[in-house]
């Protein structure tokens, strides 16, 4: 099992998925909004027309911006790496040779040059880019409770936005996105994760079929367990029945919301064409594009999709070319036009990047280490202004040069384009409010 360079596995951070299992998860939600509909009004100013969508990949261990968006050709040996840009459809933007197919589509999507930090840590850099709030010294770098300082920008998006149709806000895949925590907001707000490839055969979602071999839906023997353990428990405290009684409806709710018609059809990715899912690469990734692409023309509001690999100490120049730029190409791309065919392009933001980019200095492994004061990020669709390169690096690809923009204006951007004020005010469990944004402003280019 691949290990981050500092000696945390990888499923280490997924297996913390198994805590937004349904039945404790969306209950809660479904009870928050409950009372978040009772609340105060909406804030204004808050897009009306449309209700926008976000598709989040994360490259999980930080992708080079040297051999992605931001190549150096003209740079020294020592630094500038193996690939060559290549001219995309838009003139002057250029971008590596090992996505042709995204280059053809350039007209679809922005890069930015110029995204900084200095969390150089992989749980401080994610929770730093998936939050848009610098992790103070008491974060834990922990594979137990993932985002435990502040909320990832979905969880507040399910928060502010609560669901749209049938299926639940927010939906993580394959696995629970690492630091992709509610944090303060509690578990009503953890995203329902998949916790199955979608790329394999025997995919399935949890809760919404039946296991081989077993007669009976196990959503349906766990939901009469539950009512069966919460009558024996309500007749001998003799306490507490009317929030029980209340609790009994939310479960039954979320029974409802990912049993659903709609959430069966959305999950079921066999009903795709094989030339689609072929486009998209058979791989892990590649069908997690196409199932987020699922998910929001379903009604979901907020896909997080988790990619690892990125994490190259060594060799990285073959492990780019063979494995994950061509992946990256085919995911993306297809991922992209497809949304623009189906006329979903605007009202979804999609957007890539990682804990932070990669050293110029190519070490004696062949590899790149962590760099987060370049952090390349994608970003399209959902109404922004697509085609264009904001921000500028040094010669080198080291450091900003013209435009910089930290990892707070990122979260401001996504927000507004979702329709949520990143000035918003949330609460703690002991009631000190928490701006889900300070010290950011929305990138003007985008808007």
């Amino acid at each position: 099992m691949p290990r981050y360079c500092d000696g945390i596995r990888r499923r280490d951070l997924l297996q913390v998925g198994a805590l937004s299992s349904f039945g404790l998860s969306l209950p809660a939600l479904l009870q928050a909004e409950a009372a978040r509909a009772a609340g105060p009004a909406p804030v204004p100013g808050r897009k009306k027309t449309s209700d926008p969508s976000c598709i989040l990949i994360y490259l999980s261990g930080g992708p080079s911006q040297l051999e992605m968006f931001d190549l150096k050709p003209d740079g020294p040996a020592e630094t500038r790496g193996e690939f060559k840009p290549i001219r995309t459809n838009v003139p002057g933007f250029d971008i590596c040779e090992h996505l042709p197919r995204l280059a053809r589509g350039a007209h679809r999507f922005s890069v930015l040059r110029s995204l900084s930090h200095t969390n150089a840590g992989h749980g401080g850099g994610a929770h730093y880019m998936c939050t848009g709030k610098h992790p103070t010294p008491t974060f834990v770098e922990t594979t137990t409770r993932p985002n435990n300082q502040h909320p990832f920008i979905g969880t507040v998006v399910a928060q502010q936005k609560g669901i749209k149709r049938d299926l639940p806000p927010f939906i993580s895949l394959p696995m629970l996105l690492s630091y992709g925590g509610p944090a303060f907001l509690g578990p009503g707000y953890m995203p329902f994760v998949i916790e199955s490839d979608p790329a394999s055969p025997s995919f399935r979602v949890r809760d919404l079929t039946t296991a081989p071999g077993v007669g009976a839906s196990r959503a349906d023997e766990r939901r009469r367990l539950r009512a069966s353990l919460d009558g024996s428990l309500r007749d001998s405290l003799r306490t507490g029945s009317a929030r029980a009684t209340a609790m009994d409806t939310f479960y039954q709710k979320a029974y409802d919301l990912v049993t659903s018609e709609a959430a069966r059809k959305a999950f079921d990715i066999g009903r795709e064409p094989e030339k689609t899912r072929d486009s998209y690469s058979r791989s892990t990734f590649g069908q997690s594009l196409l199932m987020a692409r699922r998910l929001v023309e379903a009604g979901c509001r907020f896909v997080s999709v988790d990619h690892g690999g990125w994490d190259n100490h060594t060799t990285i120049f073959p492990t780019l070319k063979d494995d994950l730029l061509p992946q990256v190409d085919a995911g993306l791309s297809s991922l992209l036009q497809d949304l623009d065919d189906r006329g979903l392009l605007d009202n979804t933001v999609v957007v890539m990047f990682g804990e932070f980019g990669r050293t110029i200095q190519i070490n004696k492994e062949g590899g790149r280490d962590h760099w987060p004061h370049l952090s390349p990020v994608l970003i399209g669709g959902g109404g922004l202004r697509n085609g264009i390169a904001v921000g500028k690096s040094d010669a080198r690809g080291e450091y900003p040069l013209e435009r910089p923009m930290k990892p707070e204006d990122l979260a401001a951007t996504l927000y507004t384009a979702l329709g949520v004020d990143y000035q918003t005010i949330v609460q703690t469990p002991l009631g000190r409010p928490v701006q889900v944004v300070t010290d950011g402003e929305p990138i003007h280019e985008l808007l």
